[in-house]
């Protein structure tokens, strides 16, 4: 499965990337390929890679979504998240997945990635912040991840952060 075909997927809204844009993810394709060599692979490893965004036959298979981390509360190191069509799951190294109950969250408030002026691009960082009605936490990753996480969940779409898209 493509980006595209994922996108069709989501319940939210997933903009398409501009043409320049596109020119400079293959120039920084290029220069991770290069990066990546030279460092023996060693920023392959810290989550550099880019998403796939591939969806599993095998409906309890994670989807590769890139890099997305749950910091509970917000103050607490980021722990690697990762979904499923069924679920999503908190995935530290070294312990076994634990379910998270994204169904019983809110998303409080969706901020573009520092620095972000891009809209709501596939491949855009982005923050959500979510509450359980008692505690806060933040979900950080690509647009479209969150995005996937949040149809998963049942979440409506976040209105845009005030002058933004």
């Amino acid at each position: 499965m493509s980006e595209a075909e994922l996108r069709g997927l989501v319940g939210w809204r997933v903009q398409d990337t501009a043409p320049e844009a596109r020119a400079g993810r293959v120039l920084g394709a290029v220069l991770h390929a290069v990066s990546a060599v030279v460092t023996l692979g060693a920023d392959a490893a810290g989550g550099a890679r880019r998403p796939t965004w591939t969806v599993p036959a095998d409906p309890a298979a994670y989807l590769d979504l890139g890099v997305v981390r749950l910091r509970w509360p917000p103050s607490a190191p980021g722990e690697p998240v990762a979904a499923s069509r069924e679920g999503v799951w908190a995935v530290p190294p070294g312990r076994p997945p634990r379910a998270l109950p994204v169904g019983s969250w809110q998303v409080v408030r969706a901020v573009p990635g520092t620095g972000s002026r891009r809209p709501r691009q596939a491949g855009a960082p982005w923050r959500l912040e979510v509450s359980d009605g008692t505690g806060t936490g933040t979900l950080t990753g690509a647009w479209l991840a969150l995005a996937w996480i949040g149809s998963v969940a049942g979440w409506p779409e976040p209105a845009a952060p005030e002058g933004g898209t």
